[in-house]
């Protein structure tokens, strides 16, 4: 991902990107949870929350994207500072 948004940055390599920060993410602390959550309850509590702040993740990353200068341009922009 890292190759096309340098080479060819646009909408499409900013929201693939928005997608794949987001299942990442959610994967990994997916995995934090099963290590370090016991019990029914909490199991599906806290999945619930991971899914919750997933899905507000990538609607924030796509509300960026839309209404701003997207993902791969603020990276650039951070890089000229």
């Amino acid at each position: 991902m890292v190759p096309a948004a340098y080479l060819c940055p646009g909408p499409v390599v900013d929201y693939s990107i928005a997608a794949a920060l987001t299942l990442h993410g959610h994967w990994g602390i997916g995995q934090v949870l099963t290590d370090y959550v016991h019990g029914d309850a909490k199991i599906k509590l806290a999945k619930a929350g991971v899914l919750m702040l997933s899905t507000a993740t990538f609607f924030g990353l796509c509300y960026f994207n839309y209404h701003d200068v997207g993902l791969c341009k603020a990276v650039a922009l951070l890089w000229q500072i």
